[in-house]
Order: structure tokens, then C-alpha cells, then sequence
């Protein structure tokens, strides 16, 4: 337990450096793009519908709706990590994670200015600040446990008891996250789009 608790620690996935880089791409991308005449309207306004048009669901459906959408990220990211798939989904999953961060705020400001900005900062407030640990860490851990595979190790069962405890103590957080999303994310875009009047 101890061996495998250093490697976690010492030999993980770069999370931070690969999560800024979807984030810049993220932040680049759709600057790019606004240059061009035909997708200045239409590019941000169906991502920014596709980000904040789920919140107008009931509470009770738009739950399910969280959990199947995050519920169903999880489950697969986690499975992945007693597979080869585990790496490649740990790398294209962060970067992922950024591309989509950097993409909702600077559409949102393109698209609405700096008012804007804060209603894609408030799309994801405040369950991303559950939501962003809880997948650097699973992502990391999923990274550890496949990349074990790709060394020809095997899988151990004290190697994988171990690390589906620590992703069990990681989804009772991740669920926290999505009862913020379902019950307290929807107010707070409430707020904010009658209070900027941007729709």
C-alpha cells in the first residue's frame, strides 16, 4: 500500500500542464474563428446554448440529466483505469476538461463582452470547484493504474482494491458536485442573467 501510494504521488499524469494547454487552445480557438463573418454569431451561440439551456429542466429531471451526463464520464474514466485505455483517456480527458473551460468563457465574452464572461464563469460556479479536483485526481489515478498495464505489471488486487477505494471516496465528492449543479448552479445563473439583462 505504501509502494503504491508513492507511485500515485511521484510517477502521475501531468494534470495541471496538459489541463492549461486545452485551456489556452480553448481561449485561442474561438478568437480565431470570430475573424471570420459567418461563424461569429452562429459558433457561440449554439455552444453557449448547448451550456446553459439544460438548466430550464425541472429539478428532478434535470438531475438525472447530471447524473447519467457526469455520472456516466465518471463511471467510464474509472473503469478505464484497470485498461490500456486508461492513459489515453487521462490525457485526452484533462485536456478535454480545458479545451471546455476556455472555450465557454471566451465565447461568453465574445459573444456578450466582459458581462458575458461572467455568466460563463457562473455557468460553472459552484460545482466545478468540486468537479475540477475530483477529476484532476481521478484522471491522475486512472493514468497510475493503466499505466501499470502498459509496463506489463498486471493487475494485483491489492493494486486495484486500493485504487477503486480511492475512487469510491472520489465519487461520494463528484456527487456533491452534481447536487450543487442540479440545486444551487441554476439560481445562480438566475441571478445572473437578470442582473446583466444579457437575455
Amino acid at each position: 500500500m505504501k509502494i503504491r501510494s508513492e507511485t500515485y504521488q511521484r510517477k502521475g499524469l501531468p494534470v495541471y500542464g496538459i489541463f492549461l494547454a486545452g485551456f489556452l487552445i480553448g481561449v485561442l480557438l474561438p478568437n480565431f474563428m470570430w475573424r471570420f463573418e459567418w461563424s461569429q454569431k452562429t459558433t457561440a451561440s449554439m455552444y453557449l446554448l448547448s451550456a446553459f439551456s439544460d438548466r430550464a429542466l425541472e429539478k428532478k429531471e434535470y438531475f438525472f440529466y447530471v447524473l447519467k451526463t457526469r455520472g456516466s464520464l465518471f463511471l467510464i474514466a474509472s473503469l478505464c483505469g484497470v485498461s490500456v485505455f486508461g492513459v489515453p483517456l487521462a490525457v485526452i480527458g484533462m485536456l478535454y476538461m480545458g479545451l471546455q473551460a476556455g472555450m465557454l468563457l471566451t465565447l461568453s465574452v465574445l459573444q456578450f463582452g466582459l458581462q458575458g464572461g461572467l455568466i460563463g464563469a457562473g455557468a460553472m460556479f459552484p460545482q466545478y470547484l468540486l468537479y475540477f479536483p475530483c477529476f484532476f485526481y481521478l484522471l491522475n489515478l486512472v493514468y497510475v493504474q493503466s499505466l501499470e498495464i502498459w509496463k506489463n505489471r498486471g493487475l494485483l488486487l491489492p493494486d486495484v482494491s486500493d485504487y477503486f477505494l480511492r475512487v469510491i471516496i472520489c465519487a461520494c465528492i463528484f456527487a456533491g458536485g452534481m447536487l450543487l449543479e442540479t440545486w444551487c448552479n441554476p439560481p445562480v445563473m438566475e441571478i445572473l442573467m437578470k442582473g446583466l439583462k444579457l437575455f
